[in-house]
């Protein structure tokens, strides 16, 4: 009877700990995820009652308006000015829901995406992706980021459960990277080459040493990130999974992810195919 080794049986333990803390990690940013889906489906219907209560309310103004003017007893500069003031609180309140359905709206456009099975519109995705992680206070009030899309961009035959989360991959680890760097700075870029279409994350941040096997940052649970710049991002704990999953779903597509440092620079590039003859219906 062989004997087991020691070392390798706390190999596998260290291992299957791994794959459980990142199950666990996984599984709480799911149902979390799931909660906000139906958060998102019971504030819209509210939400646009709302809308519809204040177009009735701007109307009624109006027609009040319309009726005290013809009141010799009061005075009309002390109308007007009561008047124009409540036009301006319903136009403040207008573009305030307007904000709120267009926040809604950039949500559920992306849901639709990952659920459907359907060519994707890049320029799409990326514009609202950039408009949701408006929602990350570092990105809204300390990054500054430019989104650079090409004209003619087509459309690209990978489903949207397997680019939309591989994109938000690249697009937290570029946040991470510059969170602790004097100038932050993100730049998304979407451009038709040859046979391809490129799309690159450019960011200021940590980036990795020049004698770092870049390949390795690939692996799973492989993680570059200092610890101080994880801790900023708590809750969530950095397990070294984005790199991974994304060149893991869009692998079977041909696209192809690789790191690239550039000056004081870290580029991600994705490189997708336009006469790739695999189909979303895989």
């Amino acid at each position: 009877m062989q004997r087991s080794n020691p070392e390798n049986n706390n190999q596998l333990d260290a291992t299957y700990g791994q794959f459980l803390d990142a199950l666990f990690e996984k599984d709480r940013l799911s149902y979390l995820g799931k909660m906000i889906r139906g958060l998102i489906h019971n504030i819209n219907g509210p939400l646009q009652n709302i809308s519809m209560l204040v177009e009735v309310l701007m109307r009624g103004q109006d027609q009040l308006n319309r009726m005290v003017r013809g009141q010799d007893e009061i005075l009309p500069d002390q109308w007007d000015g009561h008047f124009q003031k409540q036009q301006q609180r319903f136009q403040r309140l207008t573009e305030q829901i307007f904000i709120l359905v267009g926040i809604l709206r950039d949500f559920m456009v992306l849901q639709e995406i990952e659920r459907n099975e359907s060519e994707v519109d890049l320029k799409l995705v990326l514009n609202k992706l950039v408009a949701v992680f408006q929602a990350d206070l570092f990105l809204k009030h300390q990054v500054e980021l430019e989104l650079q899309i090409a004209d003619g961009i087509p459309l690209i035959r990978i489903l949207g459960r397997d680019l939309i989360p591989s994109l938000i991959h690249l697009f937290r680890n570029a946040i991470i990277a510059v969170r602790e760097s004097e100038r932050k700075k993100i730049v998304i870029e979407c451009r038709k080459e040859e046979g391809r279409i490129s799309i690159v994350f450019r960011d200021s941040g940590c980036g990795f040493g020049d004698d770092q096997d870049k390949e390795r940052l690939f692996e799973l649970f492989c993680s570059n990130w200092k610890e101080s710049a994880a801790k900023q991002d708590s809750p969530e704990r950095h397990l070294g999974f984005g790199l991974f999953a994304a060149r893991r779903l869009l692998a079977p597509y041909g696209v192809s992810v690789s790191l690239e440092r550039r000056g004081n620079e870290t580029l991600t590039v994705l490189e997708i195919p336009t006469t790739s003859e695999k189909s979303v219906n895989r």
